[in-house]
């Protein structure tokens, strides 16, 4: 019987790195490993290109990688920077976005699209417990964490729950906050969805996204201590920027 090895049982050759993927898995590493933190500018591309030996488009491919990951941020006519690391949200407790970033040093601001009485649709109706032909105020903001923009949110708030809510108090507060600060409302739970989508080409041009791109699509209803819910929002989170993480024990 022969032994020979057929070409498909051969051993293949360990495929060769290109000088591409070389130059982007020695910039990750270097920013792995603390060299450079965030906000550190980078070599510039002929100093990468001495460094490697390697062409100026191979650079840019590299650095276009390192980008497009959202390790680095790339600007005009000053080079390529270390970018600030994800952000994440125990869910260990209930807070607010801004309340959760802050103990991370961390500056979120909102910045509010609309504000505006809407007729609430069936879902609305039937997380905030109103009756058909109820109104609600409906609110669309988009929140950056450092500049950064990191979601898009829609919320309906119950109308008791929107009383005395102005603009300009959402600059730079959460709504939990100013539930409990401003109206005396308890906030005491919350459920909560979360899956993976595709963003649509708005999202993706709010966020800063490029298409194709997948986003993490959060929706949370608030409830009082006495289980009257506060409001339902539909937020689409920014995939490299922001996550969630949970503690499990057995």
């Amino acid at each position: 019987m022969s032994s020979r090895l057929t070409p498909a049982q051969e051993p293949q050759p360990a495929s060769v790195p290109t000088l591409r993927s070389q130059v982007r898995e020695h910039l990750r590493q270097e920013i792995h490993s603390g060299r450079w933190h965030t906000g550190d500018l980078l070599p510039s591309e002929a100093e990468l290109m001495a460094q490697h030996q390697v062409s100026r488009i191979t650079v840019r491919h590299a650095l276009a990688d390192l980008t497009a990951e959202g390790l680095i941020t790339r600007v005009q006519g000053k080079g390529s920077f270390v970018a600030p690391g994800a952000i994440v949200q125990d869910l260990h407790r209930l807070q607010g976005l801004a309340e959760a970033l802050a103990r991370q040093g961390r500056t979120v601001r909102t910045q509010v699209l609309s504000l505006r009485p809407h007729r609430a649709s069936v879902r609305v109706r039937e997380a905030l417990g109103l009756l058909a032909g109820e109104h609600c105020m409906q609110l669309h903001t988009l929140r950056y964490a450092d500049d950064r923009p990191i979601s898009e949110n829609h919320t309906w708030i119950h109308p008791d729950a929107a009383q005395g809510l102005r603009i300009e108090d959402l600059h730079h507060a959460d709504l939990l906050t100013l539930y409990e600060i401003g109206s005396g409302q308890r906030v005491a739970r919350a459920t909560l969805d979360i899956q993976a989508d595709l963003a649509t080409s708005s999202q993706c041009e709010r966020l800063k996204l490029s298409a194709p791109s997948a986003i993490l699509r959060v929706e949370r209803t608030v409830y009082t201590l006495s289980d009257k819910a506060l409001h339902h929002e539909r937020s689409v989170y920014h995939p490299k920027a922001f996550s969630y993480r949970l503690s499990l024990a057995r």
